[in-house]
């Protein structure tokens, strides 16, 4: 086969395999809160944000209501746009918000763009993160 149609060949299967791959198409921090509310955390970890739920020795406080999920998104705008954050391994990013014990993380390789949660192990869970 000649070297021309083996590299049009290779081309072609290396576009298809990276269409495999999840991506987050997400550009900006609005879009980055939508996608992961409205992706697996809200379904998932919804019940860990009603007001006086304790996690990790501190309830969620009444005064930050996240009781559905276009609230979810602005309580995660919210995180992702002002808290601690650190860098993480291939890419990814962790946001801790102090007040309400929740951690936000955001995974470039994932459709839904990361996750977001109030772990059991609070801060400490953050800090452990790489």
């Amino acid at each position: 086969m000649p070297r021309i149609l083996k590299i049009f060949f290779v081309t072609l299967l290396l576009i298809a395999m990276s269409s495999l791959y999840a991506q987050c198409t997400a550009t900006t921090y609005p879009e980055v809160a939508e996608k992961i509310a409205y992706g697996h955390s809200w379904e998932k970890h919804r019940n860990e944000f009603t007001a006086g739920i304790v996690m990790a020795g501190l309830a969620m406080p009444s005064s930050v209501q996240v009781t559905n999920v276009k609230e979810f998104e602005s309580h995660i705008l919210s995180i992702i746009s002002s808290s601690t954050n650190k860098s993480l391994s291939n890419g990814r990013r962790a946001f801790w918000d102090y007040a309400t014990g929740t951690i936000v993380f955001y995974d470039p390789y994932s459709n839904d763009c990361g996750t977001a949660f109030r772990p059991t192990a609070g801060k400490q869970y953050f800090d452990r993160q790489r």
